[in-house]
């Protein structure tokens, strides 16, 4: 679960500092200091070159009669679909519920303080990697949530998601049917050869594939056991420094039956008769725990001698 302290808590926390604080008798406020409407746009999903992108707007208005801070919480109506980093949306929590990601978001980069009879509007986006159909499709199951700073639901909206066909229509669409369980797999790794770049590091070439359209939010390869002085340093192309046994797979989440290859660059062994060990590669796509679907070819083994020596 992600955590984030920040203005939310500071604003909740001050709150309850004063409740408790005070002894003296707490006027009750009056009925209309504090309340909200929320309007959700359509979610409509246009088939891309990557599968398909849509965005929803999201209206919040402060209909109290005092400055409020509101923050919401959004259910994704596709599994894996909301894109938190290119929305406005500064998440402070995440869970999961019925597979699909529940977030909690600031309505702004920070949180957001609304007058009386103002109205925010975010735009989030989302992003479902499956192949285009010619014909339409939709899923429900999604909603979103207002709440403000001291924890009151102050609305709420359920909203689906509609597939646009590559033909472009939208009528009598057909219910999406998402696979579940995520179904990553190793297709070849290659003998191990010197980094060309000078490096020093030992170049492990590796290809993985990913089946079916089950969300998941990268793919990772792990390799044990790994002789003393030797960790997976970068992978190329890369990501970052990784310095552990287990990297991730570099590039963008797949789309279903994607291929994509890659290079480990490992340090050598300390003792260099430990290269000839056998070490296991092993292919993981990540979503919160769930088991691959076919798990007998997320596997392979290889050794870190160097090709030129065998």
């Amino acid at each position: 679960m992600l955590k984030k302290t920040g203005t939310l808590f500071t604003a909740v926390l001050l709150g309850l500092t004063t409740s408790v604080a005070s002894t003296g008798p707490v006027a009750a406020a009056p009925a209309d200091t504090a309340g909200g409407t929320l309007s959700v746009g359509k979610l409509i999903l246009d088939p891309t070159e990557r599968g398909y992108r849509g965005s929803v707007p999201l209206t919040v208005t402060n209909t109290g009669s005092e400055t409020q801070y509101f923050y919401y919480t959004l259910r994704e109506p596709v599994p894996g679909a909301f894109q938190p980093g290119t929305s406005n949306c500064d998440s402070f929590d995440q869970r999961v519920e019925d597979n699909r990601r529940v977030f909690n978001c600031a309505l702004t980069d920070d949180l957001a303080e609304l007058a009386p009879g103002e109205s925010i509007r975010n735009v989030v986006d989302f992003q479902v990697l499956t192949n285009p159909r010619t014909y339409p499709m939709s899923m429900a199951g999604g909603w979103v949530e207002v709440y403000s700073a001291d924890g009151d639901l102050v609305a709420r909206k359920a909203f689906g998601a509609r597939f646009r066909s590559t033909t472009g229509s939208l009528a009598h669409p057909r219910p999406y049917a998402q696979d579940t369980r995520p179904d990553a797999g190793i297709e070849s790794v290659g003998p191990a050869t010197l980094d060309p770049e000078g490096s020093g590091n030992l170049y492990v070439p590796v290809t993985v594939r990913y089946r079916g359209d089950a969300p998941h939010l990268g793919l990772h390869v792990k390799a044990s056991p790994l002789p003393a002085g030797s960790l997976i340093q970068y992978t190329a192309p890369s990501d970052g420094p990784v310095g552990s046994d287990r990297a991730p797979v570099p590039g963008q989440r797949m789309m279903p039956g994607e291929v994509r290859s890659f290079g480990l660059l490992v340090s050598p062994p300390n003792d260099p008769a430990d290269a000839r060990d056998v070490i296991t590669l092993e292919v993981t796509a990540d979503w919160y725990e769930t088991p691959d679907a076919d798990p007998s070819d997320n596997t392979a083994q290889t050794t870190l001698v160097v090709a030129a020596d065998n």
